[in-house]
């Protein structure tokens, strides 16, 4: 498979979109991850193994840490940014849904956090805990463990069981099943893009010098 990425010169600076260096912080990705051709990870995150950021997922740290569990799931369209000083932890065997936006928030191991689930401030979410699609998690507050959390802002509404409670026992292991699936075809390796990433460097460090030959052979030519 061929990876394709895209590069940009800005002051002096190459970065390549997908897995990108800032301020001398470049994202540390398990080899055993699973990170989709258009997923965006950004400075200093940590990704464990066997997790897996789905596509047009956005794992920003810009400002400060971001740190993902082994086996953990961001799915498509995620977003996950930290603010300066602060740190967004996400533990083992976690579900982020579709859409999901989070910041500044700590997440136990074992959660699911809905689709379109917004995650504010300094909030945390309990091991286990279930928090519904399209929720709030107001700035500071805390959602304990084993429960279901919904609204605008979130408000425990029942302790888990039932077929939720069983959907979060088999998550973590559904998503790297099927991440394994995209990597058995080639998609999604951490150790492609790296090859990738290393080989466009040696072509933009090169390009001074074969800019020098072509301009020499023109004028040779009298062209």
């Amino acid at each position: 498979m061929t990876v394709h990425a895209a590069r940009f010169d800005a002051a002096g600076c190459e970065a390549w979109l997908m897995i990108i260096e800032y301020r001398g912080k470049r994202p540390r990705i398990d080899p055993s991850a699973f990170v989709a051709p258009t997923a965006v990870v950004i400075g200093d995150v940590e990704v464990g193994a066997e997790s897996s950021i789905w596509f047009g997922a956005v794992l920003r740290g810009d400002n400060g840490p971001i740190r993902v569990g082994a086996r953990t799931s961001i799915q498509d369209n995620a977003v996950v940014h930290v603010s300066e000083g602060a740190e967004t932890i996400v533990g083992d065997e976690v579900t982020v849904g579709h859409c999901a936006v989070m910041e500044d928030c700590r997440i136990a191991p074992h959660a699911l956090i809905g689709s379109n689930a917004t995650l504010l401030n300094g909030c945390t979410i309990g091991e286990g805990a279930l928090v519904a699609a399209g929720s709030v998690v107001g700035q500071g507050a805390e959602i304990p463990a084993r429960v279901v959390a919904a609204g605008a802002p979130a408000k425990v509404k029942k302790s888990l069981d039932g077929e939720a409670a069983s959907w979060i026992d088999v998550s973590a292991d559904a998503y790297v099943e099927l991440s394994r699936t995209y990597m058995a075809q080639t998609i999604g390796l951490v150790e492609d893009q790296e090859v990738f990433r290393r080989s466009e460097l040696l072509a933009v460090r090169a390009r001074p010098e074969q800019n020098r030959v072509e301009r020499d052979n023109r004028r040779g030519s009298g062209k």
